[in-house]
């Protein structure tokens, strides 16, 4: 039988709950009490990913959360002694962020904390389990970046920064083949197990004791260092320029265009991902009506920010036939040109308006999602009223707000192309389309 769709009602309004903060010891607790949600999920942040890594030490930070999973009792043993309380390990690192963490049932989470604050702060660290953990990352690296598009995005960085962010998160193959486990333990040592963090939990909290969490998790660790921010400069080089990242024989190639960014804290977030949106954040979007639905060069393009506290990107991203490469690249100028020059319709203003304003209250309905809002506020230094303010900019966006961020935030003429293909069939019809000087380097030569 045949049923009516009912309709649609007027968009439910959403505010994000407002944390409390305890501060015990050294560390600060910041909770969200979500009556009812009886898994519990809690995020230990400490400022210290991947930015902030000597150059003698790259990856130091990806290897040691890499190491931390295998708990005080070293090879693999804090999974199965987490699963006893029905707790899941979370160890993850960002540029700016080392973030531990379980999800557990509000009724075990004492138990599973303690067992938590074990792995964080008094870990095995056995020569034997780094080493290991080491090899598997290296040999994760090449097998990840046997994707065009993962190897064209690991090669991203050294076109636009200096320093740390030249090299991948994880340190690349050669520099994460350096650290040894004295080096893993120093970093350890310095920067997670005697600095007390951040605590993050969400969930049910109606029988949880957030001091007695705090004490567990921080014990006499050291309140957070603040950290000092400045700027990684450009490499040398002319812009825009092409790199050909040499894939012999590709029939495809992987397509990122890239240029540099303002930091997280001087970017105003609606105008900047909204017009990201306008251009490739959407499945109607201008790169992806271009290339796919006229053209019919791919599946699917897009772009996006990745804003750091120092720094930021912003890129395009898609992949295509080998053959339609070069108008590729140059209908992908052409259509952020067309944005600063013609601005934006009222249907785009609108679309961004809702895609990031009416999915609000699905976006934020599990702990798990909560969770990480409050880490983004946490690394950040965002208000506790971030997630609402933010909202609150989508909101009140016009057309103007969206063609002054155009021209304020995307920059084509400052943009490197970056290409993952067949640099024999490549090289000459990309030099051709006159964006730049080309370049042609081989995927192992991009970080000896």
């Amino acid at each position: 039988m045949q049923q009516t769709r009912p309709d649609l009602g007027a968009p439910a309004s959403f505010t994000f709950p407002k944390p409390q903060r305890v501060s015990v010891g050294g560390g600060t607790v910041v909770a969200i009490d979500v009556p009812g949600q009886q898994l519990a999920s809690l995020r230990l942040v400490h400022p210290f990913g991947g930015a902030v890594e000597p150059l003698d030490a790259m990856g130091v930070s990806a290897l040691t959360s890499e190491a931390l999973e295998d708990g005080p009792d070293g090879n693999s043993s804090l999974a199965p002694a987490l699963e006893r309380y029905g707790a899941e390990w979370i160890s993850r690192v960002n540029w700016d962020g080392f973030i531990t963490g379980l999800d557990a049932p509000t009724s075990r989470l004492g138990d599973a904390v303690r067992l938590f604050a074990d792995a964080v702060r008094r870990p095995a660290l056995t020569a034997d389990d780094v080493v290991r953990r080491r090899e598997q990352l290296l040999e994760r690296f090449w097998l990840d970046a046997s994707s065009a598009s993962t190897l064209a995005m690991r090669s991203l960085g050294g076109q636009l920064f200096t320093g740390r962010y030249a090299t991948p998160l994880a340190g690349g193959p050669v520099k994460l083949a350096d650290i040894t486990p004295e080096t893993v333990a120093r970093f350890h040592a310095d920067s997670i197990a005697s600095v007390a963090g951040t605590l993050v939990v969400v969930g049910d909290l109606a029988n949880v004791d957030l001091e007695e969490l705090g004490r567990i998790v921080f014990g006499d660790a050291a309140p957070t260092p603040e950290r000092q921010v400045s700027a990684p400069a450009p490499p040398p080089g002319e812009l825009p320029r092409v790199l050909i990242v040499d894939r012999p024989g590709s029939v495809q190639s992987a397509l990122v265009i890239a240029h540099r960014a303002p930091s997280r804290s001087q970017v105003d977030l609606p105008r900047a991902e909204g017009v990201s949106d306008v251009l490739g954040g959407m499945f109607t979007s201008r790169l992806n009506m271009e290339l796919r639905e006229r053209l019919g060069y791919t599946y699917g393009a897009g772009s996006r920010f990745d804003l750091r506290r120092d720094s930021g990107v912003f890129f395009m991203s898609t992949q295509v036939e080998a053959g339609t490469t070069a108008h590729s690249v140059t209908s992908s100028l052409e259509q952020i040109n067309k944005l600063r020059d013609g601005g934006v319709t009222e249907d785009e203003l609108a679309s961004v308006r809702e895609s990031n304003t009416v999915g609000l209250p699905v976006t934020y309905s599990t702990a798990r999602a909560m969770a990480g809002a409050l880490v983004d506020m946490v690394v950040h230094d965002l208000p506790d009223d971030y997630v609402d303010r933010n909202r609150a900019g989508y909101e009140k966006l016009t057309a103007e707000d969206l063609n002054g961020a155009a021209v304020e935030y995307l920059r084509p003429e400052e943009a490197v192309a970056v290409v993952v293909g067949d640099a024999d069939t490549l090289r000459e019809p990309l030099a051709k389309t006159g964006v730049g000087p080309v370049e042609v380097r081989s995927p192992e030569s991009l970080w000896s």
